[in-house]
């Protein structure tokens, strides 16, 4: 009998080991100059910066930033609220990444917005930092001071961020009080590998190379130890159960990103959808591809054409094309957020 794949994570050759290690320590050297000479030379964008600051006993260290629409009073109703967290490969930047979204999000949904930090790989490896986002978010949720409808919650992320996100949605700690998740962008399954990847997305054009085929590896060296079943549902969210992730989930791709096929499949699973081969892997056909909605669109799949990695905060190749990548991310918050405050939202009124 053929020996069946094994989906433990393999431990690395000694130089791998070496070349990663000091591949992710320059990294993270360069985010952290880039984020020093912002802070120091470049002034926030009026109305991007947060209306509070707070962290909790579980962990102090860690600062979430908190977003109140403009129109808001100490008389004002509950607000309905999104904790998202940043992207960043698991390893890289902090809640400030996501300033200039979630203040775009608190204005245009009208909801209290919070970027939740967390533990950063390789000192926190796979599953502290989802145990510590739980913990964040059950503080969030039981602090008064905060004007929070308990009947309207939301959380989500970006790349690495929107992994924890679904992650953390399965923590039986937050059954029944999380009402909805969008993750962006996200890994979903830990077991393809960079080279079923690959031919999973267009190209525009001949020799293009995708950015994070060079990156995933070098995440997936920091986040996950080895020996750990990459099969696991909280590390690997595309073999979750419907039934231990919330009731309503918007997942957003961008169609030129390695990552977008494995999230559409997720969805399509989900979905009860039949999935075809792409690349080396599986995904939706080509009728479901482009965005779905099933069950009363409590779940929601959206493909950005044309669309790069991290395009909603200008990352990566979505520089090359800045005017229509503001395009596509304006247009992505209005269809999300149409979807969250007339489908969660308006149910848990």
């Amino acid at each position: 009998m053929p020996s069946l794949p094994s989906y433990s994570n393999p431990a690395l050759p000694f130089f791998t080991r070496v070349y990663y290690y000091s591949s992710l320590l320059s990294f993270r050297i360069f985010f952290r100059v880039v984020l020093t000479l912002r802070n120091l030379f470049k002034r926030p964008a009026p109305g991007t910066t947060p209306t509070l600051i707070k962290s909790y006993p579980s962990a102090p260290r860690l600062k979430h930033r908190i977003f109140y629409p403009s129109s808001y009073t100490s008389s004002s109703s509950l607000l309905p609220v999104y904790i998202a967290m940043h992207g960043g490969g698991f390893a890289l930047g902090d809640a400030s990444f996501d300033d200039t979204v979630c203040a775009k999000v608190c204005s245009d949904w009208n909801v209290l917005a919070i970027s939740l930090d967390y533990l950063l790989a390789p000192k926190a490896c796979y599953p502290k930092p989802t145990q510590q986002v739980v913990a964040s978010i059950l503080s969030i949720l039981a602090d008064d001071s905060l004007p929070i409808d308990q009947s309207r919650v939301a959380v989500g992320g970006y790349s690495a961020g929107g992994q924890l996100a679904l992650s953390a949605c399965q923590d039986p700690r937050l059954k029944n009080k999380i009402h909805a998740t969008i993750p962006f962008y996200t890994v979903t399954d830990f077991t393809i590998s960079a080279a079923a990847r690959k031919d999973t997305r267009p190209y525009r054009y001949k020799g293009e190379v995708d950015e994070l085929l060079r990156i995933i590896p070098l995440s997936q060296y920091a986040y996950v130890p080895v020996g750990q079943d990459l099969r696991a549902p909280g590390l690997s969210p595309g073999f979750a159960a419907r039934e231990d992730l919330p009731e309503w989930i918007c997942m957003v791709g961008a169609e030129l990103d390695i990552l977008a096929n494995e999230a559409g499949a997720m969805m399509g699973r989900l979905a009860g959808k039949k999935l075809v081969k792409v690349g080396g892997t599986e995904g939706l056909n080509a009728q479901d591809r482009d965005g779905f909605e099933a069950d009363g669109a409590r779940l929601k799949w959206v493909l950005v054409k044309g669309a790069s990695h991290g395009f909603t905060h200008l990352w990566g190749a979505s520089k090359l094309d800045p005017e229509k990548t503001q395009k596509d991310s304006d247009e992505v918050f209005r269809v999300v957020g149409e979807w969250l405050l007339n489908g969660p939202f308006k149910c848990g009124k």
